[in-house]
């Protein structure tokens, strides 16, 4: 009975995780990280907003910088990383005409009617 117990409550720990894992990307959940490697296109918006264009063709996310970053939609933007991820934590640097380092806000999921919307806007 002992051994049973340890295993039901293993497998239901081990389904929750998924769950999570999965729940992580549904609209509107935030993320610490996204992988660079998964970036298909990163179209600048305005001095405030990335659309992160992912690899699977219906996946999208919402860059939102902590205040305006000048020159951003003009001139372009640059990341340099250590690793192969985009954070909350790391710069972005507008490429002119001063090379600017902007802080990331937030990386919010969002469906493609919202990446569409914001995408007219460019």
């Amino acid at each position: 009975m002992k051994t049973s117990l340890i295993a039901i409550v293993t497998a239901l720990s081990l389904g929750a995780g998924v769950t999570a894992a999965f729940a992580a990307d549904t609209v509107g959940s935030t993320q610490q990280c996204v992988r660079l490697s998964d970036i298909r296109e990163s179209p600048v918006i305005d001095d405030k907003t990335i659309v992160l264009k992912m690899r699977s063709r219906d996946e999208f996310k919402r860059v939102d910088m902590r205040g305006t970053c000048s020159g951003m939609k003009f001139s372009g933007i640059g990341h340099s990383t250590p690793s192969d991820e985009l954070c909350t934590s790391s710069a972005i640097t507008v490429l002119q005409p001063v090379g600017a380092n902007c802080m990331i806000q937030q990386i919010v999921t969002i469906d493609k009617a919202e990446a569409d919307k914001l995408l007219a806007k460019r």
